[in-house]
C-alpha cells in the first residue's frame, strides 16, 4: 500500500517517494513480498529521475523470486 502512496510523490519530492519503497522492503521480507507490490515498485522507479531510482531498482533486482502459497517460486 505505501507503494502506492509514493508514486504521486514521485515529481515532486522524488527521495520522499523513494524511501518509502525502501521502507517497505525493509519491512516486508522478500519472500512474502507480493508480485504486485513489485510490480508498483517497479514502475515506481520509472517515474523517478535516474539517480534516486538507481538504488531502488538494483533492490528489485536483488529480491530473490516472489513465492506462491506453497512456497514455490513464480515465474513470469
Amino acid at each position: 500500500m505505501v507503494e502506492v502512496l509514493a508514486q504521486p510523490e514521485a515529481a515532486n519530492v522524488p527521495q520522499d517517494s523513494a524511501q518509502r519503497a525502501h521502507d517497505v522492503l525493509d519491512r516486508v521480507l522478500a519472500a512474502r513480498l507480493r508480485p504486485t507490490a513489485r510490480a508498483r515498485i517497479s514502475r515506481l522507479t520509472g517515474a523517478l529521475t535516474i539517480t534516486v531510482a538507481a538504488d531502488l531498482a538494483e533492490r528489485l533486482r536483488s529480491l530473490p523470486p516472489p513465492v506462491d502459497a506453497h512456497g514455490q517460486a513464480l515465474t513470469g
